[in-house]
């Protein structure tokens, strides 16, 4: 299962690249100083490992209690029907506005991370990648289920820790090739 979860991170971060990879292009890495700007980029990666790990401690909990009462296994149907039906009927459930609360909170997380983008502290790093991790995304959804297949709270998290882990390589090398684009104009 956790193999699973490291191929699905590596597979997937080419969606990460499309969709995060403005973020980690923007990072206010020190460019001049080789050895900083690792852990400045270590210290992003590990903000997001962070934040990833957090979800699937909730959701590998919450995986826990249905694989305790019986409901695991029908949760799981559930849930795999109803991601089909959202994309196989999306006029259906477009009907359906649960987005206003939620816009409100990215609202509140792009904000935040907004601010952060234009300091150059090492703690920044790690806060950018921390909230960077809290932006809706589906491919995050998707590895979320697989934490929530999970049994119990600590392999929820570790699910979401190698989902992550898997993310790292080609986000890295959006960083780096970020410093290497902005170093030529």
């Amino acid at each position: 299962m956790f193999l699973s979860a490291l191929v699905f991170g590596l597979l997937g971060s080419f969606h990460c690249v499309g969709m995060c990879g403005p973020i980690a292009f923007m990072l206010p890495v020190d460019r001049t100083n080789k050895i900083k700007q690792f852990f400045q980029i270590l210290s992003y990666h590990l903000g997001r490992l962070f934040t990833y790990s957090l979800i699937g401690l909730l959701f590998g909990f919450l995986g826990k209690g249905f694989y305790l009462f019986g409901f695991q296994q029908q949760l799981s149907i559930i849930v795999g029907v109803f991601m089909i039906l959202v994309i196989v009927l999306p006029k259906t459930f477009q009907k359906y506005n649960f987005s206003k609360s939620i816009n409100r909170l990215v609202m509140k997380v792009k904000s935040a991370l907004g601010k952060e983008l234009k300091k150059k502290g090492n703690d920044a790093f790690f806060t950018i990648g921390f909230l960077n991790g809290f932006l809706p995304c589906g491919l995050v959804y998707m590895a979320v289920f697989g934490a929530l297949a999970t049994t119990d709270a600590f392999s929820g998290s570790l699910y979401m820790f190698i989902f992550g882990l898997g993310t790292v390589p080609l986000m890295t090398a959006v960083v780096y090739v970020g410093n290497f684009a902005n170093g030529l104009v």
